[in-house]
């Protein structure tokens, strides 16, 4: 017998606990706001990037700020542009892939569907800002050492 089928043996899947399924929740909650952001974005993106102001960090700095590139990431993303989307800001796909990974995993998890094992979302969550203060560093070191501005 597989180390899998006797977990599944001897623990009830479908119950989670309270952090857990309040998480969970959370994310399913957020769903609707990501697809009316999506939508908009389709809609309204071009004329939202286009008409941008400069960031107030990099107007006082002369550096990119943690988020620059956010939006016009977003665009890309929501456009099916992936790897302009990842060239921007590299969180900005890696949190989409991220968030419905966690909610369909945890959705199996909870019905017991192929016997999932729990996620530990903390685990993307580090991923995750380890993403986003790489892309940081790098773009203002490029600046710094380099002189080369990728956003432009």
């Amino acid at each position: 017998m597989s180390k899998l089928s006797e977990y599944c043996k001897k623990k009830n899947l479908k119950e989670m606990d309270g952090d857990y399924l309040i998480l969970y929740r959370i994310c399913l909650g957020i769903l609707p706001f990501l697809l009316l952001a999506v939508i908009f974005f389709w809609v309204f993106g071009n004329k939202i990037t286009d008409g941008m102001t400069e960031c107030s960090f990099r107007k006082i700095t002369g550096l990119y700020c943690i988020g620059c590139g956010g939006t016009r990431a977003f665009n890309y993303f929501v456009r099916g542009h992936i790897f302009k989307s990842f060239y921007y800001h590299p969180f900005v796909p890696y949190a989409f892939f991220a968030y419905f990974f966690f909610v369909i995993n945890s959705f199996l998890y909870r019905h017991n569907l192929k016997c999932f094992k729990k996620l530990n979302p903390l685990i993307l969550i580090y991923v995750g800002l380890g993403i986003l203060f790489i892309q940081f560093i790098v773009k203002d070191v490029l600046i710094l050492a380099c002189g080369i501005y990728i956003l432009d």
